[in-house]
């Protein structure tokens, strides 16, 4: 994600809308969602609050297609995963994944790996080599990003492209209505969903075996 103002929602946008968790809802597949932090001087690089509003903004998004997401666990990271500059930071965050979750890493900075001169807001990312595992992703996002950009990017994870329709979420471009996934996106999400608990990639979230490690965000804004 390149323009900060590209993917942010305006006061009419998700104004009302978010959710601070993926509350029970009939047909929707709540999926766990781990929030690796990298810590900077022994603070974290974003607030509790900065990232409640990105999974909120996904769930608002994605719950119409029938996915939400629940966090189950967060990890700190140290400074060495900062600030990303290459391709080989971006693959060292493999080390650090949690099977079956969908792990989100947020991190300082992002340097775009083919425009160096330019700093990304996040990044769907598959980390390559025989260390990781042959299906492994994730998706990274950097302080800089606009509320949506981890929606963007889980938009991404579950098989979607970009798409050239101002306003829609797979977009650079804001339109005049808030940002939406179409019909054709959805699908390709529920396809991904299906797939992806068929071949034990992931599981649901009432599944998941986080009790100890399960946030329910009760803890104060850092």
């Amino acid at each position: 994600m390149r323009s900060v103002s590209l993917l942010s929602l305006g006061a009419a946008g998700l104004c009302g809308l978010l959710t601070l968790g993926a509350s029970a809802q009939p047909g929707v597949t709540t999926l766990p969602l781990v929030l690796n932090t990298a810590e900077v001087d022994g603070r974290p690089v974003v607030t509790r609050r900065w990232m409640r509003e990105q999974v909120a903004n996904a769930n608002t998004l994605f719950r119409p297609h029938r996915v939400a997401f629940e966090v189950h666990a967060r990890h700190a990271m140290d400074g060495s995963h900062a600030r990303l500059e290459n391709r080989v930071d971006r693959h060292l965050l493999g080390h650090l994944l949690h099977p079956q979750r969908i792990d989100v890493f947020f991190v300082e900075s992002l340097r775009d790996v083919d425009e160096p001169e330019r700093y990304r807001q996040g990044v769907h990312w598959r980390p390559r080599g025989e260390a990781y595992p042959e299906r492994a992703h994730f998706v990274i996002v950097s302080s800089i990003a606009g509320p949506t950009v981890l929606a963007h990017e889980l938009g991404h994870y579950f098989g979607n492209g970009h798409s050239d329709v101002p306003g829609n979420i797979m977009c650079y471009e804001r339109g005049d209505v808030p940002p939406f996934f179409d019909e054709t996106q959805g699908a390709r999400i529920r396809f991904s969903l299906r797939r992806f608990l068929r071949d034990a990639e992931l599981v649901r979230a009432e599944d998941a075996d986080s009790g100890q490690e399960r946030d329910v965000d009760q803890a104060a804004d850092r």
